[in-house]
């Protein structure tokens, strides 16, 4: 054995270094199995299952949304639609597709109140911020 195969023989190429676990598929975000939108003056949701729920605007007596303290690693938000027994009609998650039509027709109803939505967009609170509420007559 000459030198040159002593040299080879520890000049080997290094061992590659372990490759780093590939980090898993994050799972779908909770929110992209919601849909919303409206059709004319009707609101409408489609939840995770399949099940479409509607509302007029007619039957709609108020808007909320609920926060939470999860931050941007949980649920942000839930909107609240209440229906004419003043129940909730349907709730849908903040970030479902759809929702920035939806928000702009309930944006548009007299009395909108700007200033809660702005307040709960920002909560990193549990809290309940009342947008819409259909005048007492």
């Amino acid at each position: 054995m000459g030198l040159f195969d002593w040299l080879k023989r520890f000049a080997k190429a290094p061992a590659t270094a372990a490759a780093e676990p590939t980090p898993p598929v994050p799972a779908s975000e909770p929110e992209s199995g919601w849909h919303t939108g409206c059709e004319g003056e009707t609101l409408w949701v489609l939840d995770p299952e399949g099940k479409r729920h509607t509302l007029p605007l007619s039957h709609l007596h108020a808007v909320a949304i609920e926060t939470s303290d999860t931050g941007p690693l949980g649920d942000d938000f839930w909107w609240l639609f209440y229906g004419p027994d003043e129940d909730v009609a349907f709730t849908l998650p903040g970030g479902a597709s759809g929702e920035g039509a939806m928000a702009e027709k309930i944006a548009a109803l007299p009395d909108f109140h700007h200033d809660m939505y702005a307040a709960a967009i920002r909560s990193t609170d549990v809290d309940t911020f009342v947008v819409w509420q259909r005048p007492f007559d």
